[in-house]
């Protein structure tokens, strides 16, 4: 029997369509932690961008930032409750890189300097990977319109793009999770990260003490 008892934060990470989400609302009742949703439903250049409008990509990256930013202001977090975000802060930068030109990618570099000092650092992280082949399934499969140009090889970019970020990653401990095997819309997937999770959590908090 999992006994959640850590506080903090944890974030989640990986590829479009890797499962982020459905693994965060699981472990939302199974760890008692509030969930902080990647606001992808509210921008409104989302589905230009990923459908290739040049135009687009800079203001559907600064809305990401800027949302992201407020979401994890410092302030709104507290001691004694665990939260988890089906996202990395740093998923803008990624995004940004690849979607950018270098005058818009410069306007965007000013931009989160000035917000990157206001937010809350995760405690841990989760990497989830899978190929782009199950990614794409899992993307046509849920059917949002959106969605649908997204490719294969955008998602291998995305890919060689996370896996540059974490092969150098010291921030806060990192927990690498292969999805290729794993159904987190089943209970007994989630509780077998959960229990991770508690072994990770708990490794920081004796850490700390």
């Amino acid at each position: 029997m999992i006994q959640p008892q850590h506080k903090g934060l944890i974030s989640i990470a990986g590829l479009i369509g890797v499962g982020k989400t459905t693994l965060a609302d699981g472990l939302a009742g199974i760890l008692n932690a509030s969930v902080v949703y990647e606001p992808y439903k509210e921008n409104p250049f989302l589905a230009r961008q990923f459908s290739g409008c040049p135009e687009a990509a800079l203001p559907s990256e600064l809305f990401f930032l800027l949302n992201r930013a407020n979401q994890l202001a410092v302030e709104n977090y507290h001691n004694s409750s665990l939260y988890i975000t089906d996202y990395i802060f740093q998923n803008n930068r990624i995004f940004a890189t690849l979607s950018l030109d270098e005058r818009q990618l410069a306007i965007y570099d000013e931009v989160e300097a000035a917000v990157v000092p206001v937010i809350n650092q995760p405690d841990l992280v989760i990497y989830l990977y899978d190929s782009p082949e199950n990614c794409r399934k899992r993307i046509i499969s849920r059917g949002r319109a959106f969605e649908s140009s997204i490719s294969c090889h955008f998602l291998a970019r995305l890919g060689e793009k996370y896996d540059e970020l974490f092969n150098n990653w010291n921030s806060c401990p990192l927990l690498k999770i292969n999805c290729q095997e794993l159904d987190f819309r089943t209970r007994g997937a989630v509780v077998q990260v959960a229990g991770q999770i508690n072994r990770c959590l708990a490794s920081i908090t004796e850490a700390q003490t």
